[in-house]
């Protein structure tokens, strides 16, 4: 593969997959549930700094694998070929096209709002976005990544704009409204929690796109840690502008949204909100159906999965067919299940993963300090354990909140372990060579 995506375009790619539908909700939600503005900077600045210190985890291993495939590569060279593959399996038939499928449901709300269009349309507007941008993602590495620059330099002029008008209106108006008093109990916070680690969802599938990343001791850290870092500016940056605008603690996360936006952008507020939420779903699904591929090519190069369906294209830097069957599986998706319903399935499982996958720093050898080509995470293992802390409290969170959709995830990806078994070979596989023993 050939490494075409630069500092900005990378960091672009994390901006522009992770802040989506929930650009707005996810504030509001937090708000509601917290009451003031300073308990919600709190934790925004608490998931924060543990999504940070996973990112600093993330920004090594990619470094010192810089191979398609991200996750699946670190446990595979972690925990061996069948872990590995058990992931592959989760994200071919759950996580992928269970994320692409809640985008263009998500997208496909927004878009009819702006249009002025029946929701009846949902179903069949969430396939032609899905079918759209697949087709965009084929035209090459070069055109998605402008898409993930300009959705997300969108996003930050929308946000700006939003923040802006909320301080012009609070500096014209009446004080900020007094905060709602929320008693702190576990049925407050666990949801909190749980949209705050939702807001950051995303940032390290930039590891699937470590091989085609320029100079990657540099850009993939650069990127992880500013994306990360970008993301909650931004977060920060919309629950200010709630509190300014002066909305009510009470009603839906929707309400919230609707209130502040017509305060601020009078009779036009809806479309213009829709149209900015529009654009962020644009950037994420470029960004989904881009990374999500390396993995199954990933699988192949591993003889896991029919090299026949997963051709990749080197001059434009595209796997047809693993794109083909990621956007089919989504469409499925789309056909059966809800926004909701495609969320609480695939999300349990990929923060299992995401744990797995970033403990592999403490259970590898330490690179070499003099190793230039790549990052040592600062404080360790002080990052990881921090993130490994955040991990196992949202498993807990997920299992009580959600029992049904957890337990069928993690149906679907137990299924995964017998079929390992059939398909991956007993004895090890040659070592793959990487940058510490090349």
């Amino acid at each position: 593969m050939k490494r075409l995506l630069g500092p900005w375009g990378a960091t672009a790619m994390i901006v522009a997959e992770v802040v989506g539908v929930g650009l707005f909700l996810t504030p509001a939600a937090m708000m509601r549930a917290l009451g003031t503005l300073e308990r919600a900077l709190m934790l925004w600045g608490a998931m924060g700094a543990l999504t940070f210190a996973g990112a600093l985890c993330y920004a090594e291993l990619s470094t010192r694998f810089p191979r398609a495939g991200g996750t699946y590569v670190f446990l595979q060279e972690a925990f061996g070929r069948r872990c590995a593959f058990v992931y592959g399996w989760m994200s071919l038939l759950v996580m992928d096209p269970g994320l692409t499928a809640a985008l263009g449901i998500g997208g496909a709300q927004y878009l009819l709002a702006v249009a002025g269009m029946p929701s009846v349309l949902q179903v069949p507007v969430a396939i032609a976005l899905i079918v759209a941008f697949a087709a965009l993602t084929l035209l090459g590495i070069q055109a998605s990544a402008r898409i993930m620059r300009w959705t997300a330099a969108a996003k930050l002029a929308a946000v700006v704009l939003f923040v802006g008008a909320a301080i012009v209106r609070w500096l014209e108006s009446a004080p900020m409204p007094d905060a709602v008093s929320v008693p702190l109990t576990p049925a407050v916070v666990a949801p909190a929690v749980v949209a705050a680690f939702f807001a950051f969802g995303g940032w390290w599938d930039l590891g699937r796109m470590s091989e085609e990343v320029d100079t990657p001791s540099r850009t993939l850290p650069r990127a992880m840690l500013g994306g990360v870092t970008a993301v909650a500016a931004i977060y920060v940056l919309i629950s200010v502008a709630l509190i300014l605008g002066g909305s009510p603690a009470a009603g839906s996360d929707e309400a919230l949204v609707a209130f502040t936006g017509s305060r601020l952008f009078g009779g036009a507020a809806s479309r213009v909100l829709a149209l900015i939420i529009v654009t962020a779903v644009a950037g994420s699904l470029a960004a989904v159906l881009l990374g999500a591929p390396r993995v199954y090519l990933a699988m192949a190069r591993d003889g896991l999965f029919p090299a026949g369906l997963l051709r990749f294209d080197e001059r434009r830097g595209t796997a047809p067919g693993a794109t083909a069957i990621q956007a089919s599986l989504a469409i499925v998706l789309v056909l059966i299940g809800s926004f909701d319903e495609i969320l609480g399935f695939f999300v349990p499982g990929a923060v299992f993963f995401l744990g797995v996958s970033a403990a592999a720093v403490l259970v590898l050898p330490r690179p070499a300090a003099n190793d230039v080509r790549i990052f040592r995470a600062p404080w360790h293992p002080l990052p990881i354990l921090f993130f490994l802390v955040l991990i196992v409290a949202m498993l807990l969170l997920f299992a009580t909140g959600q029992p049904r959709e957890t337990a069928i995830g993690a149906a679907i990806i137990a299924l995964g372990i017998p079929a390992s078994y059939l398909i991956v070979p007993a004895a090890p596989h040659p070592d793959t060579e990487t940058p510490g023993n090349a």
